[in-house]
């Protein structure tokens, strides 16, 4: 692992980052861990160029989390950066904590940014984690994807983060604020096995008995990340040549399809599937691979939302009408779609049904079939369909999807 990096090796590797991003107004999550408080100093020392403001998420899962809020909040003032406390209250005890922890967080923080009009805000990620997930990640069987290096930016809940310090080591940080005499606080559960991570970072200790770094296992990730491209961009390649978009639907030539490689169309699906039906992570591995032999035996399947109809040339994924069902919303923005036109009060939107497509003489004129329409929007008030633009009553209505084209989406 490279140690020793000098002020003006971290300032450098910051200023290339943040200049990547185009950001001169910039937030940062701070914790108080070493990782974070690096990265506020370092921010502060870039000069007066930038606006730097800082953001310490408290989730009340630990007696000491509000006195830590409270130490970021008096190392901003004597450095006269701007801070602010989000306090997260949503744990009720069900599901997954970290995962409903790291979510809540993205959230409090992308609200705060936007309020605050930042151009981006910076996490303190290091290439110690990046050697961490790999490993993490190793032990749950993970593909190319999983294994590839995390992104040095990304856009979540409508703000762009950036991860500037994945090639610095966490040492290199530490040995940062010690020169400068700047303190910071650890977290006690940085020492729990109970956390997964914790257990990695124990593990990477026993690694360097035998040569294997976290420097090195963040080279591997990187490699990883060089495959990564190369599967996306052949994906798009395949999605120009087999796929049609119609109307929210999607349309596969299935012989195309099916002289493909394997992992090409595992990539495809997943990427359709998860356009369609809008979910938070993507379908597995094991339901993909099932959906992949049935469309080889020209069945039908439904997955994450989806339902996906085969015929002897062409696979159509669309929505799924018993996703949607009970979805109704008070406003136009309904599941992927936006609905223009002129909305009265009272007025809702959901799915057409069964109820809306009796009522309509004119759906098979419609570019979809019945089982796409079924899912489709439509509005209502009360019991009176007022228009179902898919299904060609339109009334003065228009639906657009709220995401781009999926092809702009590869």
């Amino acid at each position: 692992m490279q140690l020793g990096r000098t002020d003006n090796d971290l300032l450098e590797i910051l200023k290339s980052e943040i200049a990547k991003a185009g950001a001169t107004r910039i937030g940062i999550a701070v914790s108080g861990g070493g990782d974070s408080m690096a990265l506020l100093y370092l921010s502060v020392a870039l000069g007066e160029r930038y606006t730097v403001e800082a953001i310490t998420v408290d989730h009340g899962l630990r007696a000491e989390s509000a006195s830590e809020a409270e130490f970021v909040q008096r190392a901003c003032a004597g450095q006269d950066v701007r801070h602010a406390t989000a306090r997260w209250t949503g744990w009720k005890g069900e599901g997954n904590l970290q995962d409903r922890a790291r979510q809540a967080r993205y959230s409090l923080i992308a609200e705060w940014a936007k309020r605050r009009k930042l151009h981006a805000v910076m996490i303190g990620h290091t290439l110690d984690d990046v050697a961490e997930t790999f490993l993490i990640r190793l032990g749950r069987e993970a593909g190319v994807d999983g294994l590839a290096r995390m992104d040095a930016a990304f856009e979540r809940q409508g703000m762009r983060f950036l991860r500037p310090m994945l090639e610095v080591s966490r040492e290199d940080l530490r040995q940062f604020l010690k020169r400068h005499r700047r303190e910071w606080r650890e977290d006690p559960s940085n020492e729990n096995e109970m956390f997964q991570r914790v257990r990695a970072r124990r593990a990477m200790e026993i690694f360097e008995g035998i040569g294997i770094s976290a420097e090195s296992l963040a080279r591997v990730s990187q490699n990883m990340r060089d495959a990564r491209e190369v599967l996306e961009a052949d994906v798009r390649n395949l999605a120009g040549e087999c796929i049609q978009q119609v109307d929210g639907d999607l349309l596969l030539e299935r012989n195309t399809f099916l002289e493909a490689p394997k992992e090409l169309r595992r990539r495809l699906l997943v990427a359709s599937i998860s356009w369609i039906g809008q979910n938070d992570y993507a379908p597995r591995r094991a339901p993909v691979d099932e959906l992949d032999q049935a469309i080889t035996e020209g069945r039908n399947f439904a997955l994450g939302g989806c339902i996906i109809s085969v015929s002897k040339t062409r696979v159509r994924l669309a929505r799924e009408y018993n996703a949607v069902r009970e979805l109704t919303e008070h406003s136009p923005g309904w599941d992927r779609w936006m609905l223009e036109g002129p909305w009265q009060m009272g007025m809702q939107v959901k799915a057409l049904g069964e109820p809306g497509l009796t009522q309509l003489e004119l759906w098979r004129e419609s570019a979809l079939p019945r089982k796409s329409l079924m899912a489709s929007p439509s509005v209502w008030l009360g019991e009176e369909l007022i228009a179902a633009p898919l299904a060609r009553a339109a009334e003065g209505w228009q639906a657009h999807l709220k995401s781009p084209e999926f092809l702009d989406c590869l």
